[in-house]
C-alpha cells in the first residue's frame, strides 16, 4: 500500500482495528466512515495525511496522543463514535487543521485553549 494516496472504504461493515494501515506513510486521504470499527490506531507515520474521516463507527477509545505526528492534517472527522476522555492538548500540533468534528461522542471536560489557537480552524 505504499503508493496509495487516497483510500475510501466508507459504508462497509469493517470491524477490524485497521492496524495494518499504520505502516503506510503515503496516504493523503483516508475515509473509513460508516463502518463498525471499535478502535483505530493513529499513526506517527502519516505525515502526509490531510483528511481522516472516521465518522459513524463504534470507536471506543480516547483520542490518541499520537496526534502530534499528523502534521499535514486539514480535516479530522471523528463524529458519531464513542471517543471518551478529554480533548488532548496535543491537538495544538495540528497547525493546518481546518475542520474538527467531535460531536456525538462521549468526551468530557472543557475545550482546551489550544483548540482556539488553531488559526485555520473554521
Amino acid at each position: 500500500m505504499s503508493k496509495i494516496k487516497k483510500l475510501d472504504l466508507s459504508s462497509n461493515k469493517l470491524v477490524d482495528s485497521m492496524l495494518h494501515l499504520g505502516n503506510s506513510a503515503s496516504f493523503t486521504y483516508l475515509n473509513l466512515s460508516q463502518n463498525e470499527l471499535i478502535s483505530f490506531p493513529f499513526s506517527h507515520s502519516w505525515k502526509s495525511l490531510e483528511v481522516l474521516d472516521l465518522t459513524e463507527n463504534k470507536i471506543n477509545q480516547e483520542i490518541s496522543v499520537n496526534l502530534d505526528g499528523l502534521s499535514s492534517m486539514k480535516d479530522l472527522l471523528l463524529s458519531y463514535n464513542y471517543f471518551s476522555g478529554a480533548i488532548p492538548n496535543k491537538i495544538r500540533s495540528l497547525v493546518r487543521l481546518e475542520k474538527l468534528h467531535l460531536d456525538h461522542n462521549s468526551l468530557q471536560g472543557t475545550i482546551p485553549d489550544d483548540v482556539l489557537s488553531l488559526a485555520r480552524l473554521r
